[in-house]
């Protein structure tokens, strides 16, 4: 095996096959990398995600050939906030898209596939080191690795905690399936609705379909998802948008006990690791900028790697790129998590959906990239 200096003749793990893992797959194999990526699911499925492309995220995507409108792709021009019965809508200063996970993670793997990388379904990686990985198909060496393994760490590969206890927080995600009424009602809008010790989420990814993302602080889900509904539906916002409505997925998607706020430090780089995504850059939900972070984090990794830099090099300028926007995010999100949240939610109400508008990283990320 050979260096970046001979990209065509090397080998390059790439773990994890969300956006960041399977662009960063595509875009090394256009360049000539041999690349073996691992996802640990061995077939499609569901992740925890707003399912917001900015229009930064379909640059990247476009920019690799990849159009995300044929994958049915809805058209998101406004946010709507909405705190008890007082609610505030704008214009966004880009149009962006509702996208489906499972749809847009697929078509890229095999977009990946198609362009000469090895996609290995099914294979978990349990550790690494400082010269490869082990994984449930066995040992794995190779000289260059692009760590995208989402919300997921990796032994060996932790990610240091957040401050602010941020971690302190539980997510979920559930489609469902809304009537016509409620379709035209949430429309071309992403909603963010407040409520006690956190947020949710709303937006249509396909017609008739809408994704319900919610956290909350640990202490205000009640142990189980039909008591954390039962809770949600007293606001009368919520109970509006799932009355009639059926849920599409068995059971919700969950996570917990995520660093937000999370920027990867270079002085960390003790492990040469690419860290993509999540792995690299956690920030707030509400802002919609993980998709758009992961792709452009992809981007800048393999441009980074072909041109012989260490992860630290990226890293570097990754964090120079996203952590001041980060701050901001992160200051937004933890007013949610408040006692006086609500009060300042009615109060603020009007000035949320512009300031929001204006929070997009991956905006930063493509103003500073082509510079």
């Amino acid at each position: 095996m050979v260096g970046p200096d001979d990209p065509a003749g090397s080998e390059v793990a790439v773990l994890g096959g969300g956006p960041a893992g399977a662009s960063a797959a595509l875009r090394l194999a256009r360049a000539g990398a041999g690349v073996q990526l691992f996802e640990r699911q061995a077939g499609p499925h569901h992740k925890v995600c707003g399912e917001f492309l900015s229009v930064e995220a379909q640059r990247d995507l476009r920019d690799m050939a990849f159009e995300p409108l044929r994958l049915g792709a809805v058209a998101i021009d406004r946010v709507r906030l909405v705190n008890g019965r007082s609610s505030a809508e704008s214009r966004l200063p880009f149009t962006g898209l509702g996208v489906s996970r499972r749809l847009l993670d697929e078509a890229l793997l095999e977009a990946a596939e198609a362009a000469g990388a090895e996609v290995r379904r099914g294979v978990k990686v349990i550790a690494l080191d400082a010269a490869g990985m082990d994984t449930s198909a066995g040992r794995f060496d190779a000289p260059a690795r692009f760590l995208a393994t989402g919300k997921h760490d990796i032994r060996g590969a932790g990610r240091e905690p957040a401050g602010g206890g941020s971690s302190g927080y539980v997510g979920f995600k559930m489609h469902w399936r809304i009537t016509p009424e409620q379709d035209a009602a949430l429309g071309n809008a992403v909603e963010l609705v407040f409520v006690e010790g956190g947020y949710l989420g709303l937006q249509r990814v396909a017609a008739r379909v809408m994704n319900f993302c919610v956290l909350v602080r640990k202490d205000r889900f009640g142990g189980s998802w039909s008591a954390l509904l039962a809770e949600l539906g007293r606001d009368e916002h919520v109970a509006r948008r799932l009355d009639g409505a059926s849920e599409l997925f068995e059971r919700p998607c969950s996570i917990a006990g995520l660093p937000y706020g999370y920027v990867h430090r270079p002085s960390e780089d003790r492990d040469g690791l690419f860290r993509l995504g999540d792995q690299a850059v956690l920030t707030a939900p509400l802002t919609g900028d993980g998709m758009a972070i992961a792709l452009r984090s992809a981007a800048l990794a393999v441009e980074a790697w072909l041109a012989g830099l260490s992860s630290a090099d990226y890293t570097r300028r990754l964090r120079r790129e996203v952590a001041p926007q980060v701050r901001k995010a992160m200051a937004l999100h933890r007013v949610t998590g408040l006692p006086i949240a609500a009060r300042l939610a009615s109060g603020l109400l009007g000035l949320w959906p512009p300031l929001l508008g204006r929070l997009a990283a991956a905006t930063r990320l493509r103003e500073s990239a082509s510079r």
